[in-house]
């Protein structure tokens, strides 16, 4: 008898501590069950804290440190919480971009060599699309808690920016025929194949509640990733002089010189992401 006595005050004296998981304001600290979730790259708002604590010196807030999971920079995550310690989270990015160069120049239909004229457009474009769904299960004590799931990738893209703002997706827009330029060949667009990246990754991590369902946390992750390029196209004008001496466009299309796969198994970084959670 004294040993079931026992055995119940230990489970009400457990299920009134976890109830009092709540600040002083009386505000619940965890995460419960239907909760919603956004987690965001941290190193940003520790960069800010820092700035904020010393603003003229040097803080060091620039230093080598971990950032977000390796390709998810640009990720917005989000999470459900089916209750405290089973949550679902989807990953989505859409991402696209695009600008132009004009082009000016002497004036090609004529014989002076001063007109400054708009000649060409050159315009380059990107974008890509990814999308993520997995399981997280969480346990932990008081405000520190730990996580560990699962969850598969998918991603969509074509094209590329470099910092120069140059391109792999291209098209020029000629202001004139391309005739009236000579003999030669002009390209008049360029675009890389369809990549497509599968993947699916394990991760483990942990997170402190510095505020009421406010986190900071730390997450690693191993899995693979399987990408998939496809052949590109471009189109080309050819301008030559035929028998009677006048010169002639032909419009030819052509596949792309490569394609590709890339397949890989690793961890995500050498060091753990860090994290900012918020619940709501």
């Amino acid at each position: 008898m004294k040993k079931q006595i026992l055995f119940l005050c230990m489970i009400f004296i457990s299920t009134l501590t976890f109830a009092q998981m709540t600040s002083k304001n009386g505000h619940t600290i965890l995460p419960e069950e239907g909760d919603w979730a956004i987690q965001m790259n941290a190193v940003p708002l520790m960069n800010m804290a820092l700035n904020a604590m010393d603003i003229m010196n040097d803080n060091g807030n620039n230093a080598t440190h971990p950032g977000y999971v390796t390709g998810f920079s640009n990720v917005i995550v989000g999470k459900y919480f089916h209750d405290a310690n089973h949550a679902t989270r989807v990953k989505i990015s859409i991402e696209t971009a695009s600008l132009s160069d004009k082009t000016f120049g002497d004036d090609p239909t004529t014989d002076s060599y001063e007109d400054d004229v708009h000649l060409m457009t050159d315009k380059y474009s990107m974008w890509s699309m990814m999308l993520g769904y997995g399981k997280e299960y969480r346990r932990g004590h008081n405000r520190l808690q730990g996580f560990y799931g699962y969850e598969g990738l998918l991603g969509l893209g074509s094209g590329e920016l470099d910092e120069d703002g140059d391109g792999t997706n291209t098209s020029t827009n000629y202001e004139f025929d391309t005739s009236e330029w000579g003999e030669g060949e002009y390209e008049v667009s360029s675009n890389d194949g369809l990549a497509i990246a599968l993947g699916a990754r394990a991760f483990v991590g942990v997170e402190y509640f510095a505020a009421p369902k406010v986190s900071i946390g730390a997450e690693f992750g191993w899995g693979f990733n399987l990408m998939m390029m496809g052949r590109g196209s471009m189109t080309h004008e050819h301008v030559e002089m035929d028998d009677n001496g006048n010169l002639q466009t032909e419009t030819e299309d052509m596949m792309g010189d490569t394609a590709g796969s890339y397949f890989g198994f690793d961890v995500d970084n050498m060091n753990a992401a860090l994290t900012a959670t918020f619940h709501f």
